[in-house]
Protein backbone atom coordinates (compact mmCIF):
# COMPACT_ATOMS: atom_id res chain seq x y z
CA UNK A 1 0.00 0.00 0.00
CA UNK A 2 2.84 2.49 0.46
CA UNK A 3 4.04 2.18 -2.49
CA UNK A 4 0.57 2.93 -4.17
CA UNK A 5 0.25 5.96 -2.28
CA UNK A 6 3.83 6.96 -3.56
CA UNK A 7 2.71 6.32 -7.46
CA UNK A 8 -0.47 8.22 -6.74
CA UNK A 9 1.07 11.18 -5.24
CA UNK A 10 3.59 11.50 -8.00
CA UNK A 11 1.19 10.94 -10.85
CA UNK A 12 -2.12 12.79 -9.64
CA UNK A 13 -2.92 14.11 -13.22
CA UNK A 14 -2.48 10.62 -14.70
CA UNK A 15 -4.37 8.67 -12.07
CA UNK A 16 -7.27 11.25 -11.79
CA UNK A 17 -8.30 11.36 -15.45
CA UNK A 18 -8.63 7.17 -14.98
CA UNK A 19 -10.36 7.35 -11.80
CA UNK A 20 -12.60 10.38 -13.87
CA UNK A 21 -13.22 7.61 -16.84
CA UNK A 22 -14.20 4.94 -14.33
CA UNK A 23 -16.48 7.61 -12.21
CA UNK A 24 -18.25 8.07 -15.28
CA UNK A 25 -18.86 4.79 -16.05
CA UNK A 26 -19.74 4.05 -12.94
CA UNK A 27 -22.38 6.96 -12.97
CA UNK A 28 -23.69 6.26 -16.51
CA UNK A 29 -24.14 2.24 -15.17
CA UNK A 30 -26.25 3.45 -11.92
CA UNK A 31 -28.30 5.84 -13.66
CA UNK A 32 -29.29 3.23 -16.56
CA UNK A 33 -29.88 0.83 -13.53
CA UNK A 34 -32.09 3.61 -11.53
CA UNK A 35 -34.05 4.43 -15.05
CA UNK A 36 -34.74 0.88 -15.47
CA UNK A 37 -35.66 0.22 -11.95
CA UNK A 38 -38.23 3.30 -11.90
CA UNK A 39 -39.52 2.52 -15.38
CA UNK A 40 -40.25 -1.08 -13.86
CA UNK A 41 -42.09 0.19 -10.58
CA UNK A 42 -44.06 2.87 -12.73
CA UNK A 43 -45.45 -0.28 -14.57
CA UNK A 44 -46.50 -2.41 -12.10
CA UNK A 45 -46.31 -0.56 -8.85
CA UNK A 46 -50.21 -1.39 -8.57
CA UNK A 47 -49.79 -4.77 -8.46
CA UNK A 48 -45.99 -4.97 -6.52
CA UNK A 49 -46.88 -3.35 -3.89
CA UNK A 50 -49.62 -5.55 -2.56
CA UNK A 51 -50.25 -8.61 -0.03
CA UNK A 52 -51.12 -10.71 -3.19
CA UNK A 53 -48.60 -13.70 -4.03
CA UNK A 54 -50.75 -15.36 -6.87
CA UNK A 55 -53.50 -14.16 -9.29
CA UNK A 56 -56.43 -16.35 -10.82
CA UNK A 57 -57.02 -15.47 -14.11
CA UNK A 58 -59.37 -17.18 -17.21
CA UNK A 59 -57.75 -19.94 -19.08
CA UNK A 60 -55.96 -18.76 -22.28
CA UNK A 61 -55.80 -15.68 -21.36
CA UNK A 62 -52.36 -15.68 -21.51
CA UNK A 63 -51.51 -13.92 -18.42
CA UNK A 64 -52.28 -11.09 -18.82
CA UNK A 65 -55.53 -9.19 -17.36
CA UNK A 66 -56.96 -7.44 -20.25
CA UNK A 67 -57.70 -10.75 -21.59
CA UNK A 68 -58.67 -12.23 -18.84
CA UNK A 69 -63.09 -12.39 -18.38
CA UNK A 70 -64.07 -13.87 -15.06
CA UNK A 71 -67.92 -13.90 -14.14
CA UNK A 72 -70.36 -14.18 -11.10
CA UNK A 73 -70.20 -17.82 -11.43
CA UNK A 74 -66.37 -18.33 -11.17
CA UNK A 75 -66.57 -15.94 -7.68
CA UNK A 76 -69.30 -18.32 -6.17
CA UNK A 77 -67.22 -21.14 -7.52
CA UNK A 78 -63.91 -19.82 -5.84
CA UNK A 79 -64.86 -17.07 -3.23
CA UNK A 80 -64.40 -19.94 -0.45
CA UNK A 81 -60.87 -19.70 -0.91
CA UNK A 82 -59.69 -16.35 0.45
CA UNK A 83 -59.68 -14.39 -2.39
CA UNK A 84 -60.51 -11.11 -3.77
CA UNK A 85 -61.75 -9.83 -7.32
CA UNK A 86 -60.38 -6.74 -8.95
CA UNK A 87 -60.53 -5.18 -12.38
CA UNK A 88 -58.49 -3.49 -14.10
CA UNK A 89 -58.54 -1.00 -17.36
CA UNK A 90 -57.22 1.87 -18.58
CA UNK A 91 -58.74 5.24 -19.24
CA UNK A 92 -58.47 8.99 -19.59
CA UNK A 93 -60.17 11.47 -16.98
CA UNK A 94 -60.19 15.48 -17.12
CA UNK A 95 -61.09 18.28 -14.93
CA UNK A 96 -64.91 19.70 -15.55
CA UNK A 97 -65.00 22.49 -17.83
CA UNK A 98 -61.34 21.74 -18.45
CA UNK A 99 -59.53 20.56 -21.80
CA UNK A 100 -56.42 19.01 -20.09
CA UNK A 101 -56.69 15.23 -20.35
CA UNK A 102 -54.83 12.54 -18.73
CA UNK A 103 -54.65 9.45 -18.99
CA UNK A 104 -55.06 6.77 -15.98
CA UNK A 105 -55.53 2.95 -15.23
CA UNK A 106 -58.79 2.21 -13.15
CA UNK A 107 -58.69 -0.45 -10.58
CA UNK A 108 -61.71 -1.41 -8.71
CA UNK A 109 -60.91 -3.90 -5.32
CA UNK A 110 -63.12 -4.61 -2.27
CA UNK A 111 -62.24 -1.85 -0.35
CA UNK A 112 -62.47 -4.04 2.85
CA UNK A 113 -59.69 -6.45 1.07
CA UNK A 114 -55.97 -6.43 1.49
CA UNK A 115 -56.06 -5.60 -1.98
CA UNK A 116 -57.42 -1.56 -0.68
CA UNK A 117 -54.32 1.30 -1.07
CA UNK A 118 -52.60 2.13 1.96
CA UNK A 119 -53.31 5.88 1.87
CA UNK A 120 -50.63 8.90 2.56
CA UNK A 121 -53.32 11.56 2.78
CA UNK A 122 -57.04 11.88 2.56
CA UNK A 123 -59.75 9.23 3.84
CA UNK A 124 -59.53 5.47 3.00
CA UNK A 125 -61.91 3.63 0.02
CA UNK A 126 -64.94 3.03 1.13
CA UNK A 127 -67.65 0.28 -0.33
CA UNK A 128 -70.31 2.75 0.31
CA UNK A 129 -72.04 4.39 -2.72
CA UNK A 130 -70.07 7.52 -3.12
CA UNK A 131 -67.92 9.67 -5.55
CA UNK A 132 -64.78 9.41 -3.54
CA UNK A 133 -61.64 8.37 -4.81
CA UNK A 134 -58.44 7.05 -3.89
CA UNK A 135 -55.83 8.18 -6.97
CA UNK A 136 -52.21 7.60 -7.12
CA UNK A 137 -50.00 10.47 -5.58
CA UNK A 138 -48.31 10.66 -9.00
CA UNK A 139 -51.92 12.67 -10.19
CA UNK A 140 -50.61 15.47 -8.07
CA UNK A 141 -47.48 15.94 -10.78
CA UNK A 142 -50.67 16.82 -12.91
CA UNK A 143 -51.95 19.53 -10.65
CA UNK A 144 -54.77 17.17 -9.14
CA UNK A 145 -55.36 18.04 -5.19
CA UNK A 146 -57.60 16.29 -2.48
CA UNK A 147 -61.10 17.29 -3.02
CA UNK A 148 -60.34 17.97 -6.65
CA UNK A 149 -63.43 16.79 -9.47
CA UNK A 150 -61.76 14.21 -12.24
CA UNK A 151 -64.88 13.44 -14.71
CA UNK A 152 -63.97 10.09 -16.96
CA UNK A 153 -63.47 11.28 -20.46
CA UNK A 154 -65.71 8.38 -22.00
CA UNK A 155 -68.75 8.32 -20.02
CA UNK A 156 -68.95 11.77 -18.29
CA UNK A 157 -68.73 10.22 -14.67
CA UNK A 158 -67.54 12.26 -12.01
CA UNK A 159 -65.47 11.28 -9.32
CA UNK A 160 -64.35 13.61 -5.99
CA UNK A 161 -60.40 12.73 -4.58
CA UNK A 162 -60.69 11.50 -1.30
CA UNK A 163 -56.99 10.03 -0.78
CA UNK A 164 -54.24 9.77 -2.01
CA UNK A 165 -51.86 6.61 -2.29
CA UNK A 166 -48.40 5.95 -2.61
CA UNK A 167 -47.05 6.25 -6.41
CA UNK A 168 -49.11 3.63 -7.69
CA UNK A 169 -48.69 3.23 -11.53
CA UNK A 170 -49.90 0.64 -14.14
CA UNK A 171 -48.66 0.87 -17.21
CA UNK A 172 -46.61 3.89 -17.08
CA UNK A 173 -50.36 5.43 -15.84
CA UNK A 174 -51.16 6.88 -12.48
CA UNK A 175 -53.97 4.47 -10.91
CA UNK A 176 -57.23 5.37 -9.72
CA UNK A 177 -58.46 3.37 -7.14
CA UNK A 178 -62.71 2.25 -7.06
CA UNK A 179 -64.94 0.39 -5.28
CA UNK A 180 -66.98 -2.27 -7.25
CA UNK A 181 -69.99 0.24 -6.99
CA UNK A 182 -67.59 2.69 -8.37
CA UNK A 183 -66.96 0.41 -11.10
CA UNK A 184 -70.26 -0.68 -12.34
CA UNK A 185 -71.00 3.27 -13.04
CA UNK A 186 -68.35 3.66 -15.28
CA UNK A 187 -68.75 0.38 -17.19
CA UNK A 188 -72.49 -0.94 -16.33
CA UNK A 189 -72.40 -3.68 -18.53
CA UNK A 190 -69.77 -5.44 -16.56
CA UNK A 191 -71.23 -5.55 -13.19
CA UNK A 192 -71.11 -9.34 -13.46
CA UNK A 193 -67.56 -8.99 -15.10
CA UNK A 194 -64.04 -9.43 -13.02
CA UNK A 195 -60.20 -9.25 -14.42
CA UNK A 196 -58.79 -11.52 -12.02
CA UNK A 197 -58.99 -12.95 -8.48
CA UNK A 198 -56.22 -11.99 -5.72
CA UNK A 199 -54.99 -14.51 -3.12
CA UNK A 200 -52.17 -14.27 -0.80
CA UNK A 201 -51.22 -17.81 -1.17
CA UNK A 202 -50.62 -20.53 -4.04
CA UNK A 203 -53.60 -22.13 -4.68
CA UNK A 204 -54.73 -24.79 -7.15
CA UNK A 205 -57.97 -24.88 -9.42
CA UNK A 206 -59.62 -26.41 -12.21
CA UNK A 207 -58.40 -26.02 -16.30
CA UNK A 208 -61.22 -23.04 -16.71
CA UNK A 209 -58.67 -21.40 -14.93
CA UNK A 210 -55.14 -20.07 -15.00
CA UNK A 211 -52.97 -19.05 -11.61
CA UNK A 212 -50.06 -17.48 -12.18
CA UNK A 213 -47.52 -15.59 -9.75
CA UNK A 214 -47.23 -11.65 -8.92
CA UNK A 215 -44.13 -11.31 -10.98
CA UNK A 216 -45.48 -13.63 -13.66
CA UNK A 217 -48.83 -11.06 -13.87
CA UNK A 218 -46.50 -8.00 -13.95
CA UNK A 219 -44.13 -9.55 -16.89
CA UNK A 220 -47.07 -9.44 -18.84
CA UNK A 221 -47.95 -6.40 -18.29
CA UNK A 222 -47.97 -4.59 -22.44
CA UNK A 223 -44.15 -3.59 -22.97
CA UNK A 224 -42.43 -4.48 -19.82
CA UNK A 225 -40.56 -7.39 -20.83
CA UNK A 226 -39.49 -5.51 -23.68
CA UNK A 227 -38.71 -2.29 -21.68
CA UNK A 228 -36.80 -3.96 -19.24
CA UNK A 229 -34.77 -6.64 -21.54
CA UNK A 230 -32.99 -3.64 -23.46
CA UNK A 231 -32.51 -1.68 -20.42
CA UNK A 232 -30.36 -4.83 -18.51
CA UNK A 233 -29.21 -5.64 -21.79
CA UNK A 234 -27.84 -2.20 -22.23
CA UNK A 235 -26.54 -2.39 -18.37
CA UNK A 236 -24.73 -5.97 -19.28
CA UNK A 237 -22.80 -4.43 -22.30
CA UNK A 238 -21.87 -1.38 -20.45
CA UNK A 239 -19.98 -3.76 -18.08
CA UNK A 240 -18.27 -6.08 -20.80
CA UNK A 241 -17.07 -2.33 -21.85
CA UNK A 242 -15.84 -1.03 -18.89
CA UNK A 243 -13.94 -4.81 -18.44
CA UNK A 244 -12.27 -4.43 -21.79
CA UNK A 245 -11.52 -0.35 -21.25
CA UNK A 246 -10.13 -0.56 -18.06
CA UNK A 247 -7.88 -3.58 -19.02
CA UNK A 248 -6.56 -1.50 -21.82
CA UNK A 249 -5.58 1.76 -19.38
CA UNK A 250 -4.13 -0.81 -17.01
CA UNK A 251 -3.01 -2.79 -18.89
CA UNK A 252 -0.79 0.43 -20.69
CA UNK A 253 -0.06 2.14 -17.25
CA UNK A 254 2.06 -1.19 -16.38
CA UNK A 255 3.71 -1.57 -19.67
CA UNK A 256 5.20 2.14 -18.85
CA UNK A 257 6.40 1.04 -15.58
CA UNK A 258 8.11 -2.75 -16.73
CA UNK A 259 11.66 -0.83 -16.22
CA UNK A 260 10.47 0.12 -12.56
CA UNK A 261 8.91 -3.72 -11.75
CA UNK A 262 12.36 -4.82 -13.32
CA UNK A 263 14.47 -2.81 -10.91
CA UNK A 264 12.24 -3.47 -8.20
CA UNK A 265 12.49 -7.79 -9.01
CA UNK A 266 16.32 -7.28 -9.25
CA UNK A 267 16.18 -6.18 -5.73
CA UNK A 268 14.27 -9.22 -4.59
CA UNK A 269 11.04 -7.49 -4.74
CA UNK A 270 8.55 -10.58 -4.68
CA UNK A 271 6.15 -10.80 -7.58
CA UNK A 272 3.62 -11.00 -4.82
CA UNK A 273 4.42 -7.53 -3.27
CA UNK A 274 4.22 -5.94 -6.62
CA UNK A 275 0.38 -8.01 -7.80
CA UNK A 276 -0.94 -6.68 -4.37
CA UNK A 277 0.22 -3.16 -5.82
CA UNK A 278 -1.43 -3.39 -8.20
CA UNK A 279 -4.70 -4.66 -7.28
CA UNK A 280 -4.36 -2.27 -4.46
CA UNK A 281 -4.18 0.49 -7.20
CA UNK A 282 -6.68 -0.32 -9.16
CA UNK A 283 -9.50 -0.86 -6.31
CA UNK A 284 -8.48 2.34 -4.69
CA UNK A 285 -8.74 4.38 -7.92
CA UNK A 286 -12.25 2.66 -8.60
CA UNK A 287 -13.40 2.70 -4.50
CA UNK A 288 -12.77 6.72 -4.87
CA UNK A 289 -14.74 7.18 -8.65
CA UNK A 290 -17.74 4.78 -6.99
CA UNK A 291 -17.66 6.76 -4.08
CA UNK A 292 -18.37 9.82 -5.90
CA UNK A 293 -20.51 8.50 -8.57
CA UNK A 294 -22.88 6.95 -5.84
CA UNK A 295 -22.87 9.81 -3.41
CA UNK A 296 -23.95 12.56 -6.86
CA UNK A 297 -26.70 9.70 -8.60
CA UNK A 298 -27.76 9.86 -4.86
CA UNK A 299 -28.52 13.67 -4.46
CA UNK A 300 -29.93 13.81 -8.41
CA UNK A 301 -32.49 10.61 -7.38
CA UNK A 302 -33.73 12.66 -4.59
CA UNK A 303 -33.88 15.94 -7.09
CA UNK A 304 -35.82 14.11 -9.77
CA UNK A 305 -39.51 15.02 -10.80
CA UNK A 306 -42.27 12.87 -9.60
CA UNK A 307 -43.22 12.65 -13.41
CA UNK A 308 -39.14 11.23 -13.85
CA UNK A 309 -39.69 7.32 -13.65
CA UNK A 310 -36.51 7.05 -11.39
CA UNK A 311 -35.54 4.13 -8.22
CA UNK A 312 -32.67 4.22 -6.69
CA UNK A 313 -32.42 2.23 -3.50
CA UNK A 314 -29.08 1.79 -1.15
CA UNK A 315 -29.02 -1.99 -1.70
CA UNK A 316 -28.79 -1.01 -5.84
CA UNK A 317 -26.51 1.41 -5.41
CA UNK A 318 -24.14 -1.20 -2.67
CA UNK A 319 -24.61 -4.24 -5.14
CA UNK A 320 -24.04 -2.02 -8.21
CA UNK A 321 -20.50 -1.05 -6.37
CA UNK A 322 -19.37 -4.26 -5.36
CA UNK A 323 -19.72 -5.83 -8.79
CA UNK A 324 -18.10 -2.70 -10.83
CA UNK A 325 -15.62 -3.18 -8.11
CA UNK A 326 -14.95 -6.80 -9.03
CA UNK A 327 -14.93 -6.17 -13.09
CA UNK A 328 -12.20 -3.54 -11.87
CA UNK A 329 -10.06 -6.11 -10.26
CA UNK A 330 -11.05 -9.07 -12.95
CA UNK A 331 -9.57 -6.22 -15.28
CA UNK A 332 -6.02 -5.92 -13.93
CA UNK A 333 -5.44 -9.74 -15.01
CA UNK A 334 -3.78 -9.08 -17.54
CA UNK A 335 -1.89 -6.44 -15.76
CA UNK A 336 -1.03 -9.23 -13.36
CA UNK A 337 0.11 -11.25 -15.66
CA UNK A 338 2.76 -9.07 -17.27
CA UNK A 339 4.33 -8.79 -14.14
CA UNK A 340 4.43 -12.05 -13.40
CA UNK A 341 6.92 -12.69 -16.66
CA UNK A 342 8.92 -9.60 -16.14
CA UNK A 343 12.30 -10.99 -16.36
CA UNK A 344 14.21 -7.99 -14.24
CA UNK A 345 17.57 -8.15 -16.18
CA UNK A 346 15.53 -7.66 -19.61
CA UNK A 347 13.19 -5.12 -18.32
CA UNK A 348 16.18 -2.99 -16.82
CA UNK A 349 17.69 -3.30 -19.94
CA UNK A 350 20.19 -5.61 -19.93
CA UNK A 351 21.87 -9.62 -22.06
Amino acid sequence: MFLTIQELRHNKLKFGALSFIIFLIVFLVLFITGLAAGLANDSGAAIKNTPATHFVLQAGSESRLSRSALTQSDWQALKHQSLTPINVTQATIERPKKQTKTDIAYIAVDATSFMTPKVTQGQKLSNQATQKVVVSSKLQANGYHLGDTVKDSTTGQQFKIGGFSKQMAYAHTPVIYLNHHQWQTIFPTQKTTYNAFASKRPLSVNKHYQVISKQTLIDNIPGYSAEQSSLYLMIGFLYVISLFVLAIFFYIITLQKLRDFGTLKALRTTTRYLSQHIISEIGLLTAVAILLAGGIISVIAQSMPASMPFMLTAPTIIGTSVLFLAVAILSALLSLIQVIRIDPITAIGGH
